[in-house]
């Protein structure tokens, strides 16, 4: 059984583990259908069965090595228009979290996956409760690396392989991302967002870099200047500034 004791007043407080399930984000949508949840509640578990990441991706995880949680939230404050600011606000969060045990290199590659030497440590999922222009509530499934050693996928990588000086276990970086994500979380809810999309900005992954990426219209150069107000990257290619949303672009990697 995993006990956290995060110094948080809710994200946290209330937590279900399961050694075993298909998904947290789907344990968490049942939890939410069948009675009135508890804010801030976290479900963690050692193995998923069909873990579900980014662009309908598989998340690769070893039993019991990695940290797989979803956390529940009342998020009735944020317009829709308003959504992928707490994409930053939790991928923010997590990047801090990564920071407090001394690991180098920290990016996050848009929109939300945590990357350490150019490598992917972790990622998120968010699954939203709309209700009109309103988000009613908020599923943010997050998983990170930390354990493994072996992987399918050649530019992932864990914080074991990249600090292995650090000792590192799932229940103190849960609790640090408890902490961490409350406190962005009152940021975000009183107005004062520009300092988490500083953060963001500062470490979004290949800013600034002449770099290749692919579109529908084909492979190009370009630069990443920053993202739009609701989410877009934005990218510079041929004096031109264009803008993608998550199923428009694609990273290539040569090096």
């Amino acid at each position: 059984m995993v006990k956290i004791q995060p110094k948080t007043f809710y994200v946290g407080k209330n937590l279900i583990f399961l050694p075993s399930c298909h998904s947290t984000n789907d344990i968490a949508n049942e939890i939410i259908q069948n009675k009135e949840f508890i804010d801030g509640t976290v479900i963690l578990t050692d193995h998923q069965t069909a873990g579900r990441g980014q662009r309908g991706n598989q998340w690769e995880s070893r039993s019991g090595q990695n940290l797989l949680m979803s956390i529940i939230l009342k998020t009735a404050y944020l317009s829709l228009e308003k959504s992928f600011d707490l994409s930053i606000t939790v991928a923010v969060s997590v990047l801090e979290t990564l920071k407090s045990f001394n690991l180098p290199n920290l990016s996050i590659k848009w929109p939300n996956d945590l990357y350490i030497n150019q490598k992917k440590t972790g990622g998120i999922l968010i699954e939203n409760s709309i209700s009109g222009n309103k988000i009613r509530h908020s599923i943010v499934g997050i998983g990170i690396n930390i354990g493994q050693v072996k992987f399918g996928n050649p530019r992932a990588t864990s914080l074991i392989l990249e600090c292995p000086s650090e000792k590192i276990n799932r229940e103190t970086v849960v609790e640090k991302l408890c902490e961490y994500l409350e406190l962005n979380l009152d940021l975000l809810q009183n107005n004062r967002f520009i300092n988490i999309k500083e953060k963001y900005l500062e470490h979004l992954f290949r800013k600034d870099e002449l770099r290749r990426f692919k579109s529908a219209e084909g492979i190009f150069d370009g630069i990443i200047t920053g993202i739009s107000e609701n989410g877009h990257l934005k990218i510079i290619s041929q004096n031109e500034e264009k803008y993608y949303n998550i199923k428009e672009i694609e990273y290539l990697f040569n090096d």
